[in-house]
């Protein structure tokens, strides 16, 4: 017992150092999405509810950053550093969690299977789930993208945990905690709303169905309903319909039929919908909207797409949903073809155990069935590796915890060298994705580094443009984090997303200037754009020692 808590411990500290290195290269990183949840955060922080709640982003993330910046209050420079110390703190309460689950599944292990065959030593087994985790939280999530997908594994693992020891031992406490935990994964990301009435079904047959058990499901159902139903309702009545999110219904539209664009969707393809309050197009030719109403945030068009997209309608058709599921079994194939040691370890001893490990690992058919659900409904729309991330460590501890190996006395040490070059195999491909990160983080690209987006906020607030203020920016507002460290609002863009920005400059001088007339007229007080060709129009200049330049439209 005393070797394997020490060899835990080992094993935790390794955890923790490889994902305060990631905190540390990634410490200065943004997205879009991680901007919104921080704009999201603070209308939650400020009291402004009617704004907070969001339809296209869960709250609890929000919450988190909200509160961190609400009680440190960080500077310009630090408010970054701050958001990825936070998601440390997430990092390890997932690992905690994961730690849990874990223990779940070694209560499970039988001390005698048979004369035959046996299962992984505790040590083999705590190594390799340890290592499937940071595989999954470190490589397929990434903290370095500012996402609430850290926050959702942490509650998935408590979910697992429930499942496994509810199998064994029947409690209306673990019940209960079931429910609380599908409620609070909610909460984290809309996803988890019909997934928590899955894995309540899954519950349900896990076990031989008594009428404590059913009782037991019952309660973890209305606590589930209980936990999630403030939000559902707040959100319901803010849209006048019933919702638990529209994130998903957008998702299918624009990544599976009809096809609407991300942002600045006008009624476009036909067949999509009427949008209720798009944003305005003030030009056609370069493309101009502008969208200073009703949300006065970094960003407004992906603040709330939910608001934006109002209207828009997804619907079947066969073609584009194979189209997508060939693209979703491709993107499952290229996550596993980087652990080939991992599968190749796995299948040596699923080999070796032959039938009684396959028997043994049908027994956690309850892990197995939720994580399949939940891999597969994501193909039918889109399969990013931060989405499914904790379905993945389900899939491999729940074969880790059925392997079965002959007992003879050279199992111990094949199965040990077995273990060693699996876990490390691992982790050279968590350190390989460490180093590549940290090689793009400080490599000077022809596109914006995260330490550019500082040097710009810093010297747009050195030339005298304040928080609120208005401005426009020739582009994708996505990736203008910015605005975000100067609470600068954009209220208006020349839509080009095509690297260099090819589409405006080749246009005629005229139209060109016929954009910067439409954007002056949105009220901005200067419009931003990422290293213009040089010679194009005069009175660009350049942003401290970025390479943004700023064009001033209206002189106060």
């Amino acid at each position: 017992m005393g070797r394997k808590q020490n060899l835990e411990r080992w094993l935790l500290l390794t955890c923790i150092l490889l994902g305060a290195v990631q905190t540390w290269i990634v410490r200065y990183s943004m997205s879009g999405d991680g901007v919104s949840y921080l704009d999201v955060g603070d209308a939650y922080f400020r009291h402004d509810w009617a704004h907070a709640v969001n339809g296209y982003w869960s709250p609890m993330y929000s919450w988190w950053l909200g509160f961190a910046l609400y009680v440190f209050k960080p500077s310009m420079a630090w408010e970054f550093i701050t958001v990825h110390a936070v998601n440390f703190v997430i990092y390890l309460v997932a690992l905690w969690c994961l730690r849990v689950f874990l223990r779940s599944l070694l209560r499970t292990f039988p001390r005698q299977d048979d004369n035959a065959f046996e299962s992984l030593p505790d040590w083999a087994f705590l190594a390799l789930g340890y290592a499937v985790f940071a595989w999954a939280a470190l490589v397929l999530i990434d903290p370095g993208a500012v996402t609430p997908d850290l926050l959702v594994a942490a509650f998935v693992f408590l979910i697992g945990a429930c499942l496994v020891d509810l199998r064994r031992r029947e409690s209306f406490l673990k019940f209960a905690s079931f429910g609380i935990f599908c409620g609070l994964a909610y909460l984290a990301k809309a996803f988890m709303f019909p997934l928590g009435f899955l894995v309540l079904a899954i519950l349900l047959v896990s076990g031989k169905i008594t009428s404590r058990r059913v009782a037991g499901v019952l309660l973890a159902g209305a606590l589930f309903l209980l936990v999630s139903s403030p939000f559902i309702v707040a959100l319901s009545k803010q849209k006048g319909r019933f919702t638990f999110g529209d994130s998903g219904s957008i998702a299918y539209a624009g990544m599976v039929n009809p096809g609407i664009p991300p942002t600045h969707w006008q009624g476009e393809p036909p067949g999509s919908g009427a949008p209720k309050h798009a944003t305005h197009q003030i030009l056609d030719d370069p493309p101009v909207f502008e969208f200073a109403e009703p949300f006065h945030e970094t960003y407004p068009p992906w603040y709330d797409p939910s608001y934006w997209n109002d209207g828009a309608k997804g619907s079947f058709r066969l073609r584009p949903q194979i189209r997508v599921l060939v693209q979703s079994a491709r993107n499952y194939v290229s996550m596993l073809l980087t652990q080939l040691g991992l599968i190749t370890g796995l299948a040596i001893f699923l080999l070796w155990g032959s039938a009684s490990s396959r028997k043994a690992i049908l027994g956690y058919w309850p892990l197995l069935a939720a994580a399949l659900f939940s891999m597969g409904l994501y193909s039918l729309v889109l399969v990013r590796t931060r989405y499914v991330a904790p379905f993945m460590v389900f899939l491999f501890v729940a074969m880790l915890a059925g392997i079965r190996l002959p007992r003879d006395t050279g199992t111990p040490l094949v199965t040990r060298l077995i273990v060693i070059a699996t876990a490390l195999s691992i982790l050279v491909s968590i350190s390989a994705a460490l180093a590549e990160t940290a090689y793009v983080t400080n490599t000077v690209y022809s596109y914006p580094t995260q330490k550019d987006q500082l040097i710009a906020a810093s010297a747009l607030t050195a030339m005298g443009l304040q928080a609120g203020d208005r401005v426009a920016v020739i582009g994708d507002g996505r990736t203008d984090y910015w605005a975000r460290l100067g609470r600068f609002r954009i209220v208006a863009e020349v839509l080009a997303q095509e690297a260099g920005r090819v589409q405006f400059w080749s246009q005629p001088a005229g139209r060109r200037k016929l954009a910067y007339e439409c954007l002056a007229r949105t009220g901005a007080k200067l419009v931003v754009v990422w290293d213009p060709p040089t010679g194009k129009d005069p009175g660009w200049n350049r942003i401290g020692r970025s390479n943004y330049y700023a064009y001033v439209l209206n002189h106060d």
